[in-house]
């Protein structure tokens, strides 16, 4: 069977994207240990925002991902992929991180995820700072970007 020539990038592409998320995720046999805490003491608040935050703010790669919102654009006579990847976290809940790469390396230059409990987990004011200034500069390249 025949390929185009964009179809062939574009699958290069979401394995790209694929493998970037999967190295970021770790290991989904970790969310058992959060689990079997959680389990052993269900009324311990602290636990249970631990799992929530490790076991649900990452895609989970055993389960089937879909991409959607693909676009090609160029900026500054540079080319680039915007998109979304979804999936389910280790919970079972859907997560979506949208995406830029840069092309045609398949360079992922900016992500923001649809949700991210693992920033909040600790109550850390500088980590949800950071969190925070993270969603500011990738919504600043996407508006670049991606518009």
């Amino acid at each position: 069977m025949a390929h185009s020539h964009d179809e062939l990038i574009n699958n290069d592409l979401k394995q790209s994207v694929v493998n970037f998320f999967k190295r970021a995720a770790g290991d989904p046999k970790g969310c058992d240990f959060f689990r079997e805490g959680f389990a052993k003491d269900p009324n311990n608040q602290q636990t249970k925002a631990l799992m929530t935050g490790f076991c649900d703010s990452e895609i989970d790669f055993t389960k089937p991902v879909s991409f959607s919102e693909m676009s090609k654009h160029v900026s500054e006579g540079h080319p680039y992929v915007c998109g979304v990847i979804s999936g389910e976290t280790n919970l079972g809940r859907k997560i979506g991180v949208r995406f830029i790469t840069a092309e045609p390396y398949h360079l992922v230059i900016g992500f923001k995820y649809s949700r991210r409990p693992i920033a909040y987990s600790g109550n850390d004011q500088f980590t949800i700072d950071e969190y925070h200034r993270h969603i500011e500069t990738f919504n600043k390249l996407n508006s670049e970007i991606c518009k």
